[in-house]
């Protein structure tokens, strides 16, 4: 099940060849176009984009894997960049973006993936996507609000409120829509949940 065989290697290993500063998904989709390698994957919906999608990524990590195995060379794999690249004399021996991409290597290297989803799951996790997307956003900017970093601690970000909105509050002769703005925007810290 794991060992599958994926059509579309020898094709991606030839673009990351081609372009060494680096590739998207994006762009690798478009230059397999049509490639006989995605086989009957058709018609419309979002399930057949995600059939694409899940085929090129299976290609890229068995690359990552086998690159690293056979060449000592780095695939670095990322949402917008995708690159080979050789460790210098002095880099240590493991391929430290195998080991930061663990779980996406597991999830595309596992064909049940690709063989039991569906339309409805591929939906499903579109919006889900969306919805942590918003609330990451949303936190950077309630953040940015208490003048604080992505890092703030619970406890940092209490503190913070309190100050803010002591020293803004229309009471003791704050602005009151800087004070909604500081109470908004730690009402979106208190409530949000780490993925």
């Amino acid at each position: 099940m794991l060992n599958r065989s994926n059509p579309l290697i020898p094709s991606i290993l030839a673009l990351l060849r081609q372009y060494p500063l680096g590739i998207s998904e994006h762009e690798i989709m478009q230059q397999l176009g049509e490639h006989a390698g995605f086989g009957n994957i058709g018609g419309n919906g979002q399930l057949p984009l995600f059939q694409k999608h899940f085929l090129i990524m299976n290609g890229l990590y068995q690359l990552q894997q086998s690159l690293w195995k056979e060449e000592q060379l780095a695939l670095e794999i990322s949402p917008l960049k995708i690159a080979l690249t050789t460790l210098g004399a002095d880099d240590s021996g493991s391929h430290p973006a195998i080991s930061d991409s663990a779980k996406l290597s597991r999830y595309y290297l596992n064909w049940r993936n690709l063989d039991e989803t569906s339309e409805n799951d591929v939906i499903e996790l579109h919006q889900l996507f969306w919805e942590r997307f918003s609330t990451l956003d949303g936190r950077a900017d309630a953040l940015t609000t208490l003048g604080l970093g992505e890092d703030a601690s619970a406890e940092t970000i209490n503190c913070c409120y309190r100050k803010l909105a002591a020293e803004h509050h229309p009471d003791r002769g704050g602005c009151s829509e800087r004070f909604i703005e500081i109470r908004q925007a730690y009402e979106q810290l208190k409530d949000f949940k780490a993925p």
